[in-house]
């Protein structure tokens, strides 16, 4: 099973380099997601991602106003990413293993497909390896 088998199911949520945490929250809650990819502020940037346990570790357990804080100021920077549609999923795994990531943004040059998690690699396993030869849905 290769990459582009999974990130059809991704949303790609993302937000301007500009957003506050409560933009990056109202994102992740419009788009029934726990993460988001923050844009970079030009070409020579990174983009990052947050996540809710971002936000909740780094602005609200810090007392943090999160109408003000910069979404990028909560952001891990830079970003595990790959272009590789044809990537096979083990790889993809071995990437996140090698990174100590659990998400990885998916871009076709400068187009974010959105990301693929740990739990989109165990799915699509699971689908690729039916029990008893049933197909589990996921």
């Amino acid at each position: 099973m290769e990459l582009r088998d999974i990130i059809s199911k991704s949303v790609p949520t993302k937000v301007k380099s500009d957003a506050t945490v409560a933009d990056a929250l109202v994102a992740m809650t419009e788009n029934k997601t726990d993460y988001v990819l923050v844009d970079r502020v030009d070409s020579n940037d990174a983009y990052g991602i947050v996540t809710r346990w971002d936000i909740v570790g780094k602005a609200i357990a810090e007392g943090e106003d999160i109408t003000k804080t910069a979404a990028v100021a909560v952001a891990r920077k830079p970003l595990v990413v790959t272009n590789n549609m044809d990537l096979d999923l083990r790889w993809v795994a071995k990437k996140m293993a090698d990174e100590g990531v659990s998400k990885v943004a998916v871009f076709d040059r400068e187009v974010f497909l959105g990301f693929v998690s740990d739990l989109d690699v165990i799915a699509a396993t699971l689908r690729k390896h039916p029990k008893e030869g049933k197909e589990v849905s996921a």
